[in-house]
């Protein structure tokens, strides 16, 4: 008998949990921040102030520096080794055992800091891909190139069970990594060389996997010119547009509207359908646009935050239009072609046709007579 039950939404009151990626380097604020939005959090799923918040320190015991100004802290010392001093590293099992752990205790929310040491840490992720890769090979280098994706395929496994737990988690959990300077091209000002997890206007590099990163709720990298601010916003749905302001520090009212919003409650949804009121607009032109943000004084504050797309979806409403006044199917001009069809007339036209046909059978009985001798 089938197990499978489908459930009316409205039936669904169980609140929806967070999680929350920040990256950035050193100064810029990941600790604090985390902090502040994790009471945030905390106090609307508990419904009270100075509830608890985990917090899982890989750094040396770092957050502890913040003890006085967060006495409702948790702290789990997450070392690479056990109290007996065996290694018994970060791997991906270990940061399962630990979200079982804050599950188990109730936390309403808890803080991973640094999970770059699931990653690149001893026993991470590219530490156990190397150690798969030399047991493959045997110590031959010369077969790493070819087995290192069975190596993957071994590891990667490991690693979705992580990442398929911090997605199911009971309790919200924000995801602290480091972030790190990207090469520039100094003739564009972008990166070098972008990939899924390094885009070219965002010079910094998370040091996590880029499956991570798109499986947050939220996924924002930070910057030191403005510490604690989302300044390059990885991952940020229309219902936090407003609330992640790139020039504001995030903090408890951030924690705490986001988790509002978990629970079903609060503006979001609001704000999303009026960002996707605007791009409706905007699709229409630059004229109608500019008509509607001057009639919606009310809604000039949230389009601001997507406002560069908007005048992008604007100016190429714009040049379609243009095109298809002057050609119906809106194809561009060929850069061989002697008349541009866009502009000729059907004599022309057909002339060129002629003039094309001529030279590919000459071209053809060129090519017959060479291959005859």
């Amino acid at each position: 008998m089938s197990m499978i039950r489908f459930i009316p939404v409205t039936q669904i009151t169980d609140p929806l949990t967070l999680s929350i990626g920040l990256s950035g380097g050193s100064g810029t604020g990941k600790t604090y921040t985390s902090l502040l939005m994790a009471r945030g959090i905390a106090e609307v799923v508990t419904g009270k102030s100075g509830a608890q918040i985990g917090y899982v320190d890989t750094e040396n015991r770092r957050a502890l520096h913040y003890k006085a100004a967060f006495p409702e802290m948790v702290h789990f010392d997450m070392k690479a080794v056990d109290d007996a001093g065996k290694m018994i590293g970060f791997g991906p099992e270990r940061w399962i055992e630990v979200i079982d752990a804050a599950e188990g205790a109730g936390l309403p929310v808890v803080i991973l800091d640094s999970f770059s040491h699931a990653w690149e840490g001893v026993g991470g992720v590219l530490d156990l891909h190397a150690q798969t890769l030399d047991r493959l090979t045997r110590g031959d280098d010369s077969k790493k190139d070819a087995r290192s994706q069975l190596a993957w395929a071994e590891v990667k496994p490991r690693y979705r069970r992580l990442i398929d737990r911090i997605v199911r988690a009971k309790t919200n959990i924000v995801i602290c990594t480091r972030a790190k300077p990207v090469m520039q091209d100094l003739k564009t000002k972008q990166n070098a060389r972008p990939t899924k997890t390094r885009r070219k206007d965002v010079p910094w590099d998370p040091a996590a996997d880029g499956d991570l990163m798109f499986e947050m709720t939220t996924m924002v990298i930070l910057d030191p010119s403005a510490p604690g601010c989302p300044v390059h916003q990885i991952k940020v749905a229309d219902q936090f547009k407003a609330l992640l302001d790139p020039r504001r520090p995030m903090g408890i009212d951030t924690g705490r509207a986001m988790a509002e919003w978990a629970r079903g409650q609060g503006e979001a949804q609001k704000q999303k359908e009026v960002l996707d009121e605007a791009r409706s607009i905007a699709r229409t032109g630059t004229e109608p646009f500019r008509a509607w943000y001057r009639d919606n004084p009310q809604h000039r504050a949230l389009a601001q935050t997507i406002i560069v797309e908007l005048q992008q979806i604007a100016a190429d409403a714009d040049a379609f239009a243009a095109r298809a006044d002057d050609d119906p199917f809106g194809l561009p001009p060929t850069e061989d072609a002697e008349v541009d069809p866009r502009t000729c007339t059907d004599a022309e036209m057909m002339a060129q046709i002629e003039r094309e046909a001529k030279a590919a059978t000459e071209a053809g009985l060129a090519a017959e007579d060479r291959a005859h001798g």
